[in-house]
């Protein structure tokens, strides 16, 4: 499935899920009461896999949703790009640097389960590996292919849509990242991190920032001279918005509710809908 990258009005936006298809299945419900849904976009924020048992279902109901609505996308998020790495999900070799990562940072029993119905073991030297290739092995072919061809961001003609923001850290302008973005380039003599950041001292060539390496960007993104940027990325209390993002990851894939963004054109204020009253 090849998602756009480009979305029209209206536009709804959809935070982290981590394989919550029952909150999500209540928020859509919700949302189809809603004016705007029978000619809504959707976008999904990214994060899809992790920390709950519906991963399997989640992404499969998410790809349906998609095909309900043509001209729907989701990005990538932190966690499905380390799915994607370490198991290989893009039919590259696994990366070294996410097999270790996904084993140690990432909550990813719960999506073995989901796909395996058990739980990975890591030793003996060597058997992690093998549970990643068992891992993708079980996986639908549908959803391997879906996860590892997610966008990094997509653009309407006021927001972007990406997992967590712009860096201020790099000598590269709002505009060029987000074209960096589109085309999936994450160099270092392009996007030029500055001198003595951590983005400089801690640069991971496999891991954009603007997907999670530097969680600060939730908050305090670049600013975009013309866009809003809408993201999740890090747990918030309620919605937080202001003239530079929007932040909707109400749940973490912990506790309700899930929240979405209903955006009725490039100037309008946010409305937000959730999966509890």
């Amino acid at each position: 499935m090849q998602l756009p990258t480009h979305v029209e009005y209206p536009i709804i936006a959809i935070g982290d899920l981590h394989g919550r298809v029952q909150w999500l299945d209540t928020l859509v419900a919700r949302l189809r009461k809603h004016p705007v849904w029978p000619r809504a976009k959707l976008v999904f924020l990214g994060d899809l896999v992790d920390r709950s048992y519906g991963v399997k279902e989640l992404v499969s109901r998410v790809i349906e949703l998609i095909a309900e609505k043509p001209g729907s996308t989701c990005v990538l998020g932190n966690h499905d790009l380390a799915l994607v790495r370490a198991a290989g999900l893009d039919d590259r070799e696994p990366g070294a640097y996410w097999v270790k990562r996904y084993g140690g940072n990432y909550d990813h029993d719960k999506t073995f389960v989901s796909y395996t119905d058990r739980t990975p073991d890591y030793l003996p030297a060597g058997r992690w590996e093998r549970e990643l290739a068992d891992l993708k092995a079980a996986m639908p072919a549908d959803h391997r292919a879906f996860l590892a061809a997610l966008p990094w961001c997509a653009e309407a003609e006021g927001h972007i849509f990406l997992h967590a923001g712009l860096s201020p850290e790099l000598d590269c302008p709002a505009e060029l990242q987000v074209e960096c973005m589109h085309r999936k380039v994450w160099d270092r003599a392009v996007v030029q991190p500055r001198f003595g950041t951590k983005t400089d001292t801690h640069f991971e060539p496999t891991y954009p920032v603007w997907i999670g390496a530097d969680k600060a960007l939730s908050e305090f993104p670049l600013a975009h001279p013309t866009k809003v940027q809408v993201s999740g990325h890090v747990q918030v209390d309620a919605p937080d918005a202001n003239a530079v993002r929007v932040r909707i990851d109400t749940s973490g894939g912990v506790r309700e509710p899930l929240t979405a963004c209903v955006l009725t054109g490039p100037k309008a204020e946010p409305q937000f809908v959730f999966s509890t009253s």
